[in-house]
């Protein structure tokens, strides 16, 4: 049986080691490499030997990660989401000697921006976004009612700031902190929260709802067994009333996209409405893979206005895929462990064959 590497992030792999679930869901790695004739080795790049031809890997038994020395798989999926140097220079010296999908990215939300303007196909799914200053803030606050100042770098949205201008009053909600004050105040308390960090500003879409509130969708994009784009799963992230933020983790709920949609979008024109979604999530993904061929495993935060029309919120190259599961959308769910345990089964298989150019 051939191996696969599936290197995980630090904290999911103790988890591993002490039979303790976590939003990775070993078993199906398990269980469909098993279907594919494949077994995943799952390791850190801190279990990775001077050489860097063999790794302390862990296997799974059935109840926890055991582990063995082995030679470190020629496929590996990369599912570590890190900043620290030494794990970085790991997957970047393996990225060299074996094939390593989802490698070492720009994970810049400005300079991704920047890829993908660079197709014309794109840009009518891309909200206005610039790097953030106190004179592109008043511009953005006098064109648009609301405005979002979020890091460049970041996720399960931490640090994001959402600003809606109320007449001559403006409000601010960040987090916890829920505060309607003055454009002076507001300069002075946006020019505080971003500190010397980099952020950027962008456009607030004015999203459908559900159930009075606002929703954004989680799309997964991932390659398949024939080295295809394909749309794993969407589901809808609906957002907390209080900070107005659809992270699951910040208090947003996840629910079928849809129940989501049917009381916006009428039911003759919703499958024209996933497919538009669909649609946008392919060519978004092959234009950032056009930069990084390494990339097989998204997941972009999409938003559809009150006409289904879609719009990129941001791409995340690491997806927690739990969204699926939290919407009972097991099926979806599954499928996002499918297709890289395919596409790693193909490039294994295509390993001696002259390798296609990808999109």
């Amino acid at each position: 049986m051939n191996r696969v590497g599936i290197m995980l992030d630090w904290g999911i792999m103790q988890k591993g080691m002490k039979g303790y679930k976590s939003y990775e869901r070993l078993t199906h790695y398990v269980k469909i490499g098993k279907e594919l004739g494949l077994e995943p080795v799952f390791f850190h790049p801190f279990h990775v030997l001077a050489g860097d031809e063999r790794v302390h890997g862990y296997f799974w038994n059935g109840s926890r990660l055991i582990p063995r020395l082995v030679q470190i798989p020629r496929v590996i999926h990369n599912r570590v989401l890190t900043g620290d140097a030494r794990a970085r220079g790991v997957i970047q010296r393996l990225s060299r000697k074996k094939t390593v999908f989802n490698g070492l990215v720009v994970r810049d939300k400005r300079k991704v921006h920047q890829m993908l303007w660079k197709n014309p196909q794109i840009r009518m799914y891309l909200p206005h976004t610039v790097p953030y200053s106190g004179e592109q803030l008043k511009q953005f606050l006098e064109k648009y009612r609301v405005v979002y100042v979020k890091p460049s770098i970041g996720s399960v949205g931490i640090g994001v700031a959402r600003i809606e201008r109320l007449g001559n009053e403006y409000h601010f909600i960040a987090s916890k902190k829920r505060k309607t004050m003055s454009l002076k105040r507001l300069m002075s308390v946006v020019r505080t929260w971003v500190g010397g960090k980099r952020f950027l500003i962008q456009q607030g879409i004015h999203l459908a709802r559900y159930e009075g509130k606002t929703f954004d969708i989680r799309v997964s994009v991932q390659r398949n067994g024939e080295r295809e784009w394909a749309v794993s799963g969407m589901v809808a992230k609906v957002a907390n009333q209080q900070n107005k933020l659809s992270n699951l983790s910040r208090g947003g709920r996840a629910v079928p996209l849809t129940t989501a949609i049917a009381p916006t979008i009428p039911m003759d024109d919703q499958k024209g409405t996933l497919d538009r979604i669909q649609e946008a999530a392919i060519v978004i993904a092959k234009q950032y893979a056009h930069h990084f061929p390494s990339l097989a495993d998204l997941g972009m935060d999409m938003g559809i206005d009150d006409k289904g029309h879609p719009y990129l919120i941001e791409v995340n190259v690491r997806d927690q895929r739990y969204s699926f599961y939290k919407a009972g959308e097991k099926a979806m769910f599954k499928q996002t462990y499918r297709h890289p345990m395919e596409y790693a089964h193909t490039l294994i298989h295509e390993g001696k064959k002259p390798k296609k150019q990808l999109a």
